[in-house]
């Protein structure tokens, strides 16, 4: 988003990489919040939408589109992985780790090719939340995908469901804090790519669970 500019623009810039906000494809951007509001929040749910609306638009633009949240730690790099996971699923999404199936995918960690079916997931889920009548209660966009595939599991054929010791949600944070030495001899160790600081909400909650795990890089400011 453009207000979180003076933040991430250094960053990008030292990558050499290009820009594209959400006002390049959001009729709306206006409208949305210019801080941090809390998960669960109308405003909570209009920004994650735009950036189902975002995802979708880069896709008719690039051939693959890994998408990350401000609250995901990189402890190393995942992309080589995705490409090899892409070249089997057009879809692959982190994963919360409950005990239900549909599993539930989360939104905040995602790769997408540009693929037919990609694309058609992407339009049928935008066009039944603009289709949406005033009077109705607002439905996430997690929320929004986990109905679609409960009503059609066939859709997992084309999602790959990434490894949750690979690519941490928050509830796994303990696997990156340092434990007593177990009592069974161990051989190898969990080496994930990413860590997610969610199941916590409020900024001060994801800054600290973040520090805990060592992926908070920018400083104490």
């Amino acid at each position: 988003p453009d207000n979180a500019a003076d933040e991430i623009d250094p960053v990008i810039v030292n990558a050499g990489a290009v820009v594209h906000s959400f006002a390049e494809c959001s009729p709306s951007l206006e409208a949305l919040p210019d801080g941090y509001v809390d998960y669960g929040t109308d405003a909570f749910i209009a920004i994650n939408w735009e950036k189902v609306r975002y995802i979708r638009w880069l896709l008719d633009r690039y051939r693959h589109v890994v998408y990350a949240d401000l609250d995901v730690g990189w402890l190393a790099d995942p992309l080589w992985y995705l490409q090899f996971v892409a070249q089997v699923f057009s879809l692959a999404f982190q994963t919360e780790a409950c005990r239900r199936f549909p599993p539930v995918l989360c939104w905040e960690f995602i790769s997408a090719m540009a693929a037919p079916v990609t694309q058609q997931l992407l339009d049928t889920m935008l066009s039944e939340h603009d289709a949406r009548p005033p009077d109705r209660p607002l439905v996430d966009e997690q929320s929004a995908l986990d109905a679609i595939i409960t009503r059609d599991p066939t859709w997992l054929r084309h999602i790959h469901l990434l490894s949750e010791g690979l690519f941490l949600n928050g509830l796994g944070y303990r696997n990156l804090v340092k434990d007593p030495a177990s009592l069974a001899t161990m051989h190898g160790r969990l080496e994930p790519f990413v860590f997610h600081a969610n199941w916590t909400v409020g900024l001060a909650n994801k800054g600290a669970l973040m520090s805990q795990t060592g992926t908070w890089l920018l400083g104490s400011g």
